[in-house]
């Protein structure tokens, strides 16, 4: 409740305190211009990284590995990007810090460590290797799928023993 407090009542005043502060030191018209441009570089970066993340997610995927971390990225870049577009500077300052792709990084391992957990990246074709022969590439897979067959016999059809 207390962090709806802040988001919702305060973190307004403050955000109107410091453009009232940095307009009065470099213009209002070029804070007001400051704000516009750092929505803009939001929206840019969202599009640049989150087209890239969502490409190692696919490929993540593609290789049989899990995609948790990127997913995790996913939801920092869209966080972060729309924090730069609100109007305000401490709000900007928070997205660029959840924008900055080694920051974002260890935030998300920080937010690991604090809820006890550790991302694993599991990888399905460890058998897989690749063969040189006569100069050609070849790919061999090993196959981890078990072929069978089976029936269940009621407890009145088994032979009594």
């Amino acid at each position: 409740m207390r962090f709806l407090f802040l988001s919702f009542i305060l973190l307004p005043i403050l955000e109107m305190v410091v453009l009232i502060k940095v307009g009065s030191v470099i213009g209002a018209w070029n804070a007001v211009a400051l704000v516009i441009i750092s929505a803009f570089v939001g929206i840019n970066i969202i599009r640049s990284q989150g087209f890239s993340n969502a490409l190692k997610t696919r490929q993540k995927l593609a290789a049989g590995e899990s995609p948790a971390v990127e997913m995790l990225e996913s939801l920092f870049i869209a966080v972060g990007g729309l924090l730069m577009i609100i109007p305000g500077f401490i709000t900007d300052f928070a997205g660029i810090l959840m924008l900055i792709p080694p920051l974002r990084r260890w935030m998300i391992k920080s937010w690991f460590r604090k809820i006890g957990m550790k991302a694993q990246q599991s990888n399905i074709y460890e058998a897989e290797y690749r063969r040189e022969s006569d100069g050609f590439h070849t790919q061999t897979h090993i196959s981890h799928t078990i072929d069978g067959d089976f029936t269940r016999e009621s407890d009145d059809q088994r032979p009594k023993q």
